[in-house]
């Protein structure tokens, strides 16, 4: 499976940020079928928002278009601190992933915690 950069990331990130990409995805594991996003980093915002940079990943044969998600954050307790529906414009090319940040708006967030490594981010 390869990482594949959205223009405005691939126009952004400089050749070490990407290759920092890939190697992070280079250690996770291998997921068979359908679509999955895994969290890559998730930070809380001074405003009270959260950002959740995961990688959107296409386990399958065929071309997959994201046009909008609903994404939702669990904390260790399974509790959902954040969630928000997305719209996005994305295709992902087969057994390809593609890093993205999800912006929880403050409004969204019900946590004033530090998200944990062992968070969860659930997207369908």
């Amino acid at each position: 499976m390869q990482v594949i950069f959205e223009k405005t990331w691939e126009d952004t990130l400089s050749d070490k940020q990407k290759q920092a990409f890939i190697q992070k995805y280079g250690m996770k594991d291998m997921v068979n079928g359908g679509f999955t996003a895994s969290p890559i980093l998730m930070k809380k915002k001074r405003n009270g928002g959260l950002v959740a940079t995961v990688f959107l990943q296409n386990n399958s044969s065929v071309l997959l278009s994201l046009n909008e998600i609903f994404a939702h954050i669990e904390n260790d307790s399974g509790e959902t601190v954040a969630e928000e529906h997305f719209t996005l414009s994305l295709e992902i090319p087969p057994f390809a992933a593609t890093p993205w940040s999800l912006v929880f708006s403050p409004d969204h967030v019900n946590t004033v915690y530090e998200p944990l490594d062992s968070w969860k981010l659930v997207v369908k």
